[in-house]
């Protein structure tokens, strides 16, 4: 597979596994491309041993999870004190009103998946939001199958649990106090979110934030 091979098929997901892993924008961006930077020099030296996924993800592994040293796991009261920060209001400064609304929405989805150690939180993005099989995984993170699923089970419940409490756009019943919520509501955004299916509501969408808001390849811009 040459140079422009992998940026196509693996830029764009690597890219999103760093948002999603790393709170800070620039870190992100600057973790995703050390990514990069390490498959290109070591690509002479792969043997084939493994998939070339596997290969390239457990370097993202290796690279990402050193970026994230310093993310703090958020405890309950953390994520509950953001949503009782003031309400703050668009402006009209940048894009319309329902792709800011988006993007607010994305900063707390990410915001969620901290509540999760880092560990834990690259095996539920890479088993439910990558998609990556257990075996894939479980060599990528040097554990056994059983253990990448109880950890990716026990983790989608404990995001799951917060969402179901605090996000209007995962249950429309919750509490939700976000600091966006009259516009979520003005823009439409929470009935829109409705029609995804219940058994896969999770995954479904964050995987809907990553398509409509798609993460810029930051491999692209070191070609």
């Amino acid at each position: 597979m040459n140079t422009e091979q992998l940026v196509k098929e693996y830029g764009i997901k690597i890219s999103r596994l760093s948002h999603r892993m790393i709170w800070n924008n620039e870190l992100a961006e600057e973790a995703s491309q050390e990514v990069w930077y390490e498959v290109l020099k070591s690509l002479d030296t792969f043997k084939g041993n493994s998939s070339i996924s596997t290969w390239i993800y457990s370097i993202a592994k290796r690279t990402i999870l050193r970026y994230s040293q310093k993310e703090r796991i958020l405890k309950s009261s953390e994520i509950d004190s953001h949503f009782n920060l003031e309400s703050i209001d668009y402006n009209g400064s940048e894009n319309n009103e329902k792709e800011w609304v988006k993007e607010q929405c994305d900063y707390c989805l990410t915001a969620f998946c901290h509540c999760l150690t880092n560990k834990a939180r690259m095996i539920f993005l890479f088993r439910d939001i990558a998609e990556l099989r257990d075996s894939e995984i479980a060599q990528i993170m040097d554990l056994k199958a059983e253990n990448i699923r109880q950890i990716a089970s026990r983790s989608r419940e404990k995001v799951k649990n917060f969402m179901q409490k605090d996000c209007i756009l995962f249950n429309s019943h919750a509490k939700c106090r976000c600091r966006i919520r009259k516009h979520v509501e003005s823009v439409g955004l929470d009935e829109e979110y409705k029609k995804l299916s219940n058994a896969a509501r999770l995954v479904d969408i964050y995987k809907k934030f990553d398509k409509e808001l798609p993460r810029k390849n930051y491999w692209e811009k070191i070609i």
